[in-house]
């Protein structure tokens, strides 16, 4: 289903801006795929908000008893799986995406406002992950780019593993009009069947200054780790109202020619815009 829902069970997504200002306007798109199979790739589901995006093998389902196993209770309802398909070829890739143009970059609010971007997934690595076999990478938060193709603007999550960068921990990553890609290292090992709560913010306030957050949650090993990921120039942040993004979760191969697959299983995604709007929204006043 796809709705707003404030829970007591430790949703960090919790809309409150409604109540401060009409002139601040939150939108939250959440689904924990239980009503439909997957999402669809020419019409939206679950509640009009979420697209499916798959080519050269890779594929997605959902609702697999195996997958639901391997989240044993963490899981809530529905599972979707992304996979990079059993095809032999280097291009394999599965999303899960919001329309990539339903954002402008990261505006800068005027006095008493914010601009905050947030995305948050439940997730689960398979018995594999990428690595020399399968080179790959996941990638989830803000971007333009619904297929295996790099972000030419975006704020996001990524483990990469492609030969020549060969990430052991997830890291944020930001990139501006395909320039230079700037990553930040998290820490947080990824490593094969373990759960993570993956969630980023991305902030702008009136004086000019960015802020970028995230959370990772392992609930295999019931560890958490908080922090800050600030690139080494704000030029690398997508704040111009050209740079279009969504929110997205991206599974694909990469570099390396194998008939064999990758996957991650997905939980539920949630993304909460909270942006000025210039006009009076009266409902919410």
């Amino acid at each position: 289903m796809a709705y707003g829902v404030n829970s007591i069970n430790e949703q960090i997504l919790i809309g409150s801006s409604q109540t401060e200002n009409p002139t601040q306007l939150d939108t939250i798109i959440f689904s924990d795929f239980h009503s439909v199979t997957i999402p669809s790739t020419t019409s939206p589901a679950q509640g009009g908000v979420l697209y499916a995006n798959s080519a050269n093998g890779g594929a997605l389902t959902s609702n697999t008893t195996a997958h639901f196993t391997a989240f044993g209770v963490t899981a809530a309802s529905g599972v979707v799986s992304l996979s990079t398909g059993t095809s032999s070829n280097s291009t394999g890739y599965a999303s899960i995406y919001t329309s990539n143009n339903i954002l402008p970059g990261l505006p800068t609010p005027s006095a008493g406002l914010v601009t905050i971007y947030e995305f948050e997934v439940l997730l689960r690595t398979d018995t594999t992950i990428h690595d020399n076999t399968v080179r790959g990478y996941y990638r989830m938060g803000f971007g333009n780019s619904i297929t295996n193709a790099d972000q030419s603007d975006g704020v996001y999550f990524e483990f990469l593993y492609n030969g020549t960068t060969n990430d052991t921990t997830w890291h944020v990553a930001f990139r501006k009009d395909a320039g230079t890609i700037d990553r930040v290292n998290t820490t947080v090992t990824v490593a094969a069947s373990k759960t993570y709560r993956m969630y980023l913010s991305v902030q702008a306030n009136s004086d000019g200054t960015y802020t970028t957050t995230y959370k990772i949650k392992n609930l295999t090993d019931n560890t958490n780790t908080e922090g800050t990921a600030t690139p080494t120039t704000t030029a690398r942040i997508p704040t111009a109202a050209g740079d279009y993004m969504g929110g997205f979760i991206t599974n694909s191969k990469t570099t390396t020619t194998t008939a064999t697959a990758r996957l991650i299983f997905l939980d539920y995604i949630g993304i909460r815009i909270r942006r000025p709007v210039a006009r009076e929204i009266l409902i919410f006043s």
